[in-house]
Parts: C-alpha cells; sequence; structure tokens
C-alpha cells in the first residue's frame, strides 16, 4: 500500500493503492490526509483508482476527512473509483457528499471552477 502526493495547481491529490480494511494500511492513509489539512490545504482529491478494497474503517476514514475539510470551508472529492466502491457509497449514501469523477483531472477541473466562480 502507499499513498502517493501531487499538485495541480492550488489542489492536492493523493492517490492511495491498496486494501483500506483498517491496520497500517488505513493509518497511513489517514494520515496522509490529515498532514494535508495541518498544512492548510483545502482543496483535495482523492485518487482511488488502485483502491483494491475499503471496508467501514476505510470509509470512517473518508468520511473524518470530509469532517474536517468541511469545517475549514474545504472540499473533497474522489476519482477513479472502481464499480464495487462506488456502490458501496452509494448504499451508505456518500458518494453525493464527495462527488465522483472518473478522472483526476475531472476532479481538479470541478474544485477550480467551484474556486474560481466563488
Amino acid at each position: 500500500m502507499a499513498v502517493h502526493r501531487t499538485t495541480v495547481g492550488n489542489v492536492t491529490v493523493l492517490q492511495a493503492a491498496g486494501e483500506f480494511t483498517g491496520g497500517d494500511e488505513t493509518d497511513r492513509l489517514r494520515e496522509a490526509i490529515l498532514a494535508e489539512a495541518a498544512a492548510g490545504n483545502t482543496h483535495l482529491v482523492l485518487d482511488l483508482t488502485q483502491c483494491l478494497m475499503m471496508n467501514s474503517s476505510g470509509i470512517s476514514v473518508l468520511v473524518e476527512a470530509y469532517r474536517n475539510y468541511a469545517a475549514r470551508s474545504g472540499e473533497i472529492r474522489l476519482c477513479g473509483l472502481q464499480k464495487r466502491m462506488a456502490s458501496q457509497l452509494s448504499t451508505v449514501r456518500l458518494i453525493h457528499i464527495f462527488g465522483n469523477h472518473p478522472t483526476v483531472e475531472e476532479a481538479v477541473a470541478a474544485l477550480t471552477q467551484k474556486t474560481t466562480r466563488a
């Protein structure tokens, strides 16, 4: 499992690869998100293209991140969700909170367009 960080303009992209079912992998994802938040980031894209599996432990990391960003007027977008992951997030009614985009570029564009309109 790995979390890789890149930036596109004022948007940070974290690419998460592996299985987020609790334990070290999930802790590293949480730590990476919290480090971005602590640095003052308010525009985050989570690229889950290579996320093989995520259970309630992983989903709780997403919810924690959403709350953190929302409290600071920030926003998180998801991209690259596999069919199973998109279905899980739809079932628990979280897909619309985050937004789901097919690619990193589309997720970044959604955040950038929202920022330039404000």
